[in-house]
């Protein structure tokens, strides 16, 4: 009896092998030499805590407050130190290891949404993935997080769509550890509340699954303190000087807040004055035809949960945020609430004019006035400005296209095209598409929107790290489909769509050989030669190691003053005299103490402005400066020439050394 060629263990055993070869050096690129290198900023603030931990048992500043986040991390990172390894080591390993655990959960999914080959090539590109291999050298919070939200999405396939009760506690354990580990692990608490809705997209709920959403609600009471609650304040003193904060706001230097939402402008201050009388004449056009919209619905929505729904996407549509509106649309027809398909029906035709009257309203009303944006635009930035403004919230475009087009372009791109696919074919022929597939659409649409939603402290790719494996599977399904729909269900469609998935991770920013074979080199830890932004995917990382190395064979304890402007260096240096933030830098409010008299990471004595550092000067000794070298010019710009001297700068160029001290004589 011949073999079946159409049988993926006979057809491809060499991907197996493959597989094997690159998960084993993906381990190896992970670990080699991971204690090697010094704390990178984010890391000490970590490991600062971590201290803490040894030394209080909780994670409490000496000057008051509290650190969470990640206390799993954080604790698991203490147990090692108590063991033996090194500060830089203990939350390494961590991430490390947790980031291989998140191979084999992709694995599963993979498997559950493309099949056998899919899951294989998830992990290979997962393995050898730059990205996942830096974060997984990376002593902080990602790596484990996005391992605990693989898992979950692992379990929550198992019990939502296989209906195995057995995996319900897994499920709302990870959930629950998920805030533990990262304070976006509130997310998962909120995609609890899917099953019911995944199993009854009608909303006919029975009793059971509504104990079931009151029982996972519950979650919500440990977890939302821990998350939003301000811990930093938490039993300390006032953190500020007095009269901080007092000053004008400072503008923000984006171009995206030139503006605001144009609805806010047509109407005066109180509402009922109306700055332009004829366009609210004209607004009642597209409003008349909300209202007949909604009026329709209880008749037009197959369910009540649908016209609901529908109901929040002529809201969003009123307010002008269609990235919303078609998010909900997205969303409800992935769960089968509703079907997008049929808006361009008679019997929902009224949902789609009042849609497509409101684009039309407010895309007018945007380029016909002036008083929503800055004075002086051209017409060009003000009509790009206004179609940001359509889709202001959720902000996919500053927190998660800007900052990968940025970074990774190739990538970026290619997984936008892919997941579109998938998203577009999932709505168009959701009859054809495996629930599975369906609802990890779904929980990804969703987290997405969420993440865009929170405005994080900075625009970087790392804040959706925890998504990527679930962006990389469902791209490589539509690829693998791709090449099925060409060239049929055949060995040849199966070697096509293997040699393509890995093609195009080979052309992407992420496949980097060089750059894992020396990995653990000086050049690529501190990212010298590299590219800023893409250093910014990565993480930036200094070798404050190097700069303490160099105060303790120069500076002299007792007789000169050391002032570190340079997150970790005082980690290393322990003689530090003082630390120096501005009061009018940005990371002044994340650093200040005991009202603005010790810094909160070091618990150094902090000068906060330019008058105390030329304080320390005119005491007549030598004063050390640590700085980044790009914060210099401003820095010492009111010390005469003759007064300092660069003495010191890392290999990196980001680490500078000055000397200060008044002429004598």
């Amino acid at each position: 009896m011949s073999a079946d060629p159409s049988n993926p263990r006979r057809r491809l055993p060499a991907l197996a092998l493959l597989t094997a070869a690159c998960v084993l050096a993906g381990f190896l690129a992970r670990i080699w030499q991971l204690g090697k290198w010094p704390l990178a900023i984010d890391e000490y603030y970590l490991v600062s805590s971590v201290q803490n931990i040894l030394h209080f048992g909780i994670p409490q500043y000496p000057c008051g407050g509290l650190y969470v986040r990640g206390l799993l991390l954080q604790y698991s990172s203490a147990a090692l130190q108590i063991s033996g390894l090194s500060p830089e080591l203990a939350p390494r390993i961590v991430a490390a290891v947790t980031s291989l655990a998140t191979l084999p959960a992709a694995f599963l999914i993979g498997r559950r949404i493309g099949g056998r080959d899919v899951a294989l090539l998830a992990v290979i590109v997962l393995a050898l993935s730059v990205w996942e291999i830096e974060i997984g050298r990376f002593g902080r919070m990602y790596a484990p997080f996005q391992a605990l939200f693989a898992w979950y999405c692992v379990f929550f396939l198992a019990y939502s769509i296989d209906g195995k009760r057995s995996a319900l506690l897994p499920m709302l354990l990870l959930s629950a550890a998920g805030v533990w580990v990262w304070e976006g692990g509130v997310f998962l608490v909120i995609a609890n509340l899917l099953p019911p809705f995944i199993a009854h997209p009608d909303g006919r709920l029975r009793a059971r699954d509504w104990k079931y959403l009151a029982g996972v609600c519950l979650l919500f009471i440990p977890v939302y303190p821990l998350a939003m609650a301000d811990w930093l304040t938490f039993h300390s003193e006032p953190l500020f000087p007095p009269g901080y904060g007092t000053g004008p706001d400072t503008p923000s230097p984006s171009r995206l807040d030139a503006g605001v939402a144009p609805w806010t402008t047509l109407l005066g201050q109180p509402v009922w004055t109306a700055l332009h009388p004829a366009w609210v004449a004209v607004a009642a056009v597209p409003a008349a035809l909300v209202l007949w919209a909604l009026r329709s619905l209880p008749r037009t929505s197959p369910s009540p949960l649908a016209a609901a729904g529908l109901s929040l996407v002529l809201l969003s549509a009123v307010l002008q945020q269609f990235a919303l509106a078609a998010g909900l649309l997205i969303l409800m027809t992935l769960l089968g609430i509703a079907d997008l398909r049929a808006l361009l029906r008679p019997a929902q035709r009224p949902i789609a004019i009042a849609l497509l009257a409101c684009v039309l309203f407010w895309t007018v009303f945007g380029l016909a006035t002036t008083a929503w944006h800055q004075a002086g635009l051209p017409p060009l930035k003000a009509a790009l400005l206004l179609g940001y403004e359509f889709v202001r919230f959720p902000d996919l475009l500053r927190e998660v296209a800007m900052p990968w087009g940025r970074t990774v372009p190739v990538l970026a791109s290619g997984l936008f095209v892919l997941l579109g696919a998938a998203l577009i074919r999932a709505c168009w022929r959701p009859e054809q598409t495996a629930p599975a597939e369906r609802v990890i659409l779904v929980i990804f649409v969703i987290l997405l929107m969420i993440a865009s939603a929170v405005h994080p402290p900075r625009h970087e790719t790392r804040y959706v790290f925890f998504l990527y494996p679930l962006a990389i599977v469902i791209a490589l399904t539509t690829l693998t489909r791709a090449a099925r729909a060409l060239l049929g269900q055949t060995p040849l469609a199966a070697a096509a769509a293997v040699v393509a998935c890995l093609g195009a991770f080979a052309l992407s920013e992420d496949f980097r050989p060089a750059h894992l074979w020396n990995i653990a080199t000086e050049a690529i830890n501190f990212r010298i030669g590299m590219p800023g932004r893409l250093a910014g995917h990565y993480h930036p990382r200094s070798d404050v190691r190097a700069a303490a190395d160099w105060l303790r064979a120069h500076a002299r304890p007792g007789e000169d003053t050391v002032i570190n402007s340079f997150p970790a260096v005082d980690f290393y240096y322990r003689a530090t005299n003082y630390y120096y933030v501005s009061d009018s830098d940005p990371r002044f409010e994340a650093y200040s103490c005991r009202r603005g008299t010790v810094q909160r990471w070091s618990n150094l004595p902090l000068l906060h402005n330019p008058a105390a550092l030329e304080a320390q000067v005119a005491t007549g000794r030598k004063v050390w400066l640590v700085l980044e070298t790009e914060r210099m010019p401003q820095l010492l710009q009111q010390f005469p020439r003759s007064q300092w001297t660069l003495e010191w700068t890392s290999h990196a160029r980001d680490i500078s050394i000055v000397a200060l001290q008044r002429p004598t004589g």
